[in-house]
């Protein structure tokens, strides 16, 4: 079984947020609260993947809506 927010069998929805806070830097918020930080995009590509289950090509157009808007938000 899938232990990503994304495959979750919980039915509970999580609002994340990811905001570009610098060049090269990244804050992520569950539900309107601050839970990490990242210094560089390959930790939030990494986190994308582990923590959220976006991997691979996924993550493209997330990281892209990101460059152009400076956020991205999506439900799980």
């Amino acid at each position: 079984m899938s232990r990503t927010q994304k495959d979750s069998r919980d039915k509970t929805r999580t609002v994340c947020e990811i905001v570009q806070s610098g060049n090269d830097a990244f804050d992520i918020f569950v539900n309107g609260e601050l839970t990490r930080h990242y210094d560089s995009e390959n930790w939030l590509r990494y986190d994308l993947c582990v923590r959220w289950g976006y991997c691979g090509e996924e993550v493209e157009p997330i990281l892209t809506e990101i460059k152009l808007n400076g956020r991205k938000s999506f439900v799980s």
